[in-house]
């Protein structure tokens, strides 16, 4: 007569040479779809753009107002390349002036600093977060500045408004608010 536990160990035998059957016969449905998620996060991580490091429009550069000295046409090709080199300069300190944008957003105060949650409009900063995956571009957060205090921002916390000024780097420097709706949602 044979012990319980010689009985106990042949049927457990039995149970996982079953279930060994049961999985082979699902292994290449496995197989499958770790080969659909790995090519999947390969597309996704092929398909990301980078994002610039200003969310303003591009400053676009004035034309020069004084064109480039006329050379003789026996003059070398170096007089002509400094001359050029000495003009650009000029451009560039010209190009620093940067255009007023308008974001609407809801202003929310945080002890003295001013906020723009849940921005909209052309000119408002977008960006991916965690919490979509990195798939999604929302709206991002921006800080209004007021270095003058005539915007009346505390009077206009809470509300949903359009700030117009000049942005630099998810800062707003405002020159001009105005409320859009009564409270925010």
């Amino acid at each position: 007569m044979p012990s319980k536990r010689s009985v106990r160990w042949m049927k457990n035998l039995k149970r996982f040479m079953v279930n060994r059957k049961r999985l082979a016969a699902h292994r290449p449905a496995v197989i499958g779809l770790i080969v659909v998620c790995v090519v999947g996060t390969a597309i996704l991580i092929a398909a990301r753009t980078p994002e610039p490091t200003a969310a303003a429009t591009p400053v676009k550069a004035p034309p020069t107002a004084a064109p480039l000295a006329a050379t003789p046409a026996t003059a070398s090709v170096q007089t002509v390349v400094h001359t050029k080199i000495a003009a650009t300069p000029q451009a560039a300190e010209s190009a620093t002036v940067a255009e007023p944008v308008t974001i609407e957003g809801c202003l929310v105060q945080d002890h003295d600093a001013y906020r723009l949650k849940h921005t909209s409009g052309e000119d408002a900063p977008k960006g991916r977060s965690w919490k979509s995956g990195f798939l999604h571009r929302g709206a991002k957060t921006v800080d209004v500045v007021d270095a003058r205090h005539r915007l009346n921002l505390a009077g206009h916390a809470g509300q949903r408004v359009s700030v117009v000024g000049v942005l630099d780097d998810r800062e707003l420097r405002g020159t001009s608010i105005k409320p859009v709706a009564g409270a925010c949602n």
